[in-house]
């Protein structure tokens, strides 16, 4: 079995409507040494959250009051209204759709996971985020993260 991963000396955002599910992503931060974890019920809450505080990640779900989640990753991904443009953002999708999925990844999203989602699959995507990260790009106003490398073009195998 794989060890737990730890990412100590983060601090995380977690976005959604539900504090029942806020309180269970927190659990799973924790369990991997993030401890300062904050939380907010609605996009425009967040924007106050990530302004006053700049978290080093942000996990975030779609459907939002107030703020949707996409009205709130545009925002944060535009250099000239975002206090952190290049913060990591985790979308979680009750209903991941196509479209949405599209919409998200043209907004600048590093991962998205779907609902409900175990610990690995979080751990999985923190893993992504912090260790593994992609250079930012900018496409009209927004800030983007570089798609994935498969490895192959610096000579790696897959096999």
């Amino acid at each position: 079995m794989i060890a737990t991963p730890t990412f100590p000396d983060l601090s995380a955002l977690v976005v959604d409507e539900s504090l029942y599910i806020r309180r269970i992503v927190r659990d799973m931060l924790m369990r991997v040494g993030i401890k300062r974890v904050l939380e907010a019920p609605d996009g425009a809450e967040a924007l106050g959250v990530l302004a006053e505080s700049k978290p080093d990640l942000t996990i975030i779900d779609w459907d939002l009051a107030i703020l949707s989640g996409e009205e709130f990753i545009r925002l944060a991904r535009t250099p000239t209204t975002s206090p952190s443009p290049t913060v990591p953002i985790i979308l979680m999708l009750g209903q991941p759709r196509r479209n949405v999925v599209d919409r998200a990844i043209a907004l600048g999203v590093n991962e998205i996971i779907a609902k409900p989602f175990s610990p690995k699959t979080l751990w999985s995507r923190l893993d992504e985020v912090i260790n593994r990260p992609r250079p930012f790009s900018q496409v009209k106003s927004l800030l983007r993260p570089l798609p994935r490398t498969n490895g192959l073009s610096k000579g790696l195998s897959l096999v």
